[in-house]
């Protein structure tokens, strides 16, 4: 009966001029999105070296898009305005644009270089690690990741809603972090110019996210 039923759609929509015909919803039409417009950043206050506050200024910078399907989430980052022929290091961080806390990692003290992501090594330090965009000789980029690792509006330890997410200047060698040899300078004074908060956008009621990070989270996790 199924097998009539596609025939005759097939059929039908061939003779219309159309294309398309499925019984079922499209496989890859994601089940829930977010979004976090994503904005240059400006100082608001300072405690000498250490910058206290950040402001969101009026340039749109970009945007970071994710969506869902099933246990898999995607990201799609698109920069523009940036400085010609550059990577910028993204990262997913605790607290909130205005005060980054440090970088987000599900509130685990252990270093994720190890963890599987889709079946592969995650290869970076912490959960909240994204990736560098590089930038063409225009001022723009594009960046995807597909992981498991993550999730949208789940209300546990992998939802990523509320989260700032953050553009540095400068980009960052997230093998070598994961390197157990490594000397683990990481570059703090990478500095911020970008940012914004992950929102959800699919019209679904909002999990309430009992969970609480670490406050004392070092700044180098315990590798396994």
């Amino acid at each position: 009966m199924k097998k009539m039923k596609l025939t005759f759609c097939a059929g039908l929509l061939a003779f219309l001029g159309l294309a398309g015909c499925s019984d079922s919803p499209d496989p890859f039409e994601p089940e829930i999105t977010a979004e976090a417009k994503l904005f240059s950043l400006e100082v608001l206050q300072t405690d000498g070296p250490y910058i206290l506050e950040y402001g969101l200024a009026e340039k749109e910078i970009g945007v970071a898009k994710f969506s869902q399907d099933g246990p898999i989430v995607k990201l799609r980052i698109e920069l523009s305005g940036m400085t010609p022929n550059t990577f910028k290091a993204v990262h997913i961080h605790q607290g909130t644009v205005n005060i980054p806390g440090k970088h987000w990692n599900r509130g685990s003290f252990y270093a994720s270089c190890d963890s599987l992501s889709l079946g592969t090594f995650w290869g970076r330090p912490f959960i909240g690690d994204v990736g560098n965009v590089k930038i063409d000789s225009d001022g723009n980029g594009v960046f995807s990741l597909s992981t498991d690792l993550w999730s949208i509006n789940s209300g546990d330890e992998k939802d990523l809603l509320g989260k700032p997410i953050i553009i540095h200047d400068l980009p960052q060698d997230f093998v070598e972090e994961c390197n157990p040899n490594h000397d683990h300078n990481h570059l703090h004074t990478n500095p911020k110019i970008g940012g914004g908060t992950i929102e959800l956008l699919s019209d679904v009621p909002l999990n309430l996210q009992a969970i609480e990070e670490p406050k004392d989270m070092p700044d180098f996790l315990i590798c396994r």
